[in-house]
């Protein structure tokens, strides 16, 4: 069985279909490595612990949402919305305050330190500290603290963390993007064009506009880094907040995840990869060279 590193991305509650690939991904390979960011940063800490993708489901399931955003956890330094002490306390819970030098697979959390301006590298400590602080999403949850960092969410420089993939063993690389293809779609405005459209929130307006601008840099890494297998795991049909529907993402993780890893063996699998990533740089305006 060939040795795979994984590469997961962020993308909030479209990180859970990471559970359902990482199922079809232990059919074919074995893990050697992870290296993830934001929700797959989540995943792959506890899949580093030990924690197999059925069982992470039942976990995901049983998150009780209402507990984790009570207006008892308002964070009133003002940071963000919530001051994430529920949720590291959930992480610690689901790892058993377990540190990463401890696991058996190598793991890797990717953050962004708002003081120092660049993205660190989280390869020891607490696994629930490295899972905090790269899930931190700036506005929602306060920045998490670990010594003088100040550490937010790592997809604000790397949503597919694909630039650190050669710190993890592995014989093959497996980068996993579960955010919206980026649209590349231009109109002129047309100031007689009337309606009524929905209204957004703040905190939609932030979050839609944060995941879109991730995509790109998603995107981006993928035609630049080259994975040898590529999956899109996003799912159109739910939203980032669909928190309460892991088994949703979860099955079509599984069946993307499959479906392209079943085509791994198969002769002209390189073309195929060669033409997905010309379709990619076409999304960006460039050419495949």
């Amino acid at each position: 069985m060939k040795k795979a590193r994984l590469i997961l991305g962020g993308g909030s509650a479209y990180g859970l279909a990471h559970m359902g690939v990482i199922a079809a991904i232990t059919e074919q390979f074995e893990i050697s490595g992870i290296v993830g960011t934001s929700m797959g940063a989540i995943i792959g800490a506890c899949a580093a612990y030990g924690i197999e993708a059925p069982q992470m489901l039942e976990m995901a399931e049983e998150i009780s949402t209402i507990e984790l955003f009570n207006p008892l956890n308002l964070d009133f330094t003002r940071s963000g919305i919530f001051d994430g002490k529920a949720i590291h306390k959930l992480f610690a819970h689901w790892t058993n305050k377990a540190r990463i030098e401890d696991c058996d697979i190598p793991f890797i959390a990717v953050a962004f330190d708002l003081y120092r301006q660049c993205s660190i590298l989280i390869d020891k400590g607490q696994l629930a500290d490295a899972m905090r602080a790269s899930s931190s999403l700036p506005y929602i949850f306060a920045p998490h603290e670990i010594g003088d960092y100040l550490l937010v969410d790592g997809g604000v420089a790397h949503p597919l963390p694909l630039a650190f993939a050669e710190k993890v063993p592995g014989e093959l690389t497996i980068a996993v993007n579960v955010l919206a293809p980026i649209k590349q779609r231009v109109e002129s405005i047309n100031q007689s064009r009337m309606g009524k459209k929905e209204k957004l929130s703040r905190h939609d307006v932030f979050v839609q506009t944060l995941m879109l601008n991730q995509g790109l840099i998603a995107v981006q890494a993928a035609t630049e880094f080259k994975p040898d297998i590529y999956i899109d795991a996003h799912l159109p049909e739910l939203s980032f907040y669909d928190l309460r529907k892991a088994k949703d993402f979860y099955e079509h993780g599984y069946r993307v995840g499959r479906k392209s890893i079943s085509a791994y063996p198969e002769p002209d699998f390189g073309d195929k990869l060669k033409d997905t990533y010309s379709q990619l740089r076409k999304l960006l305006g460039q050419t495949w060279k």
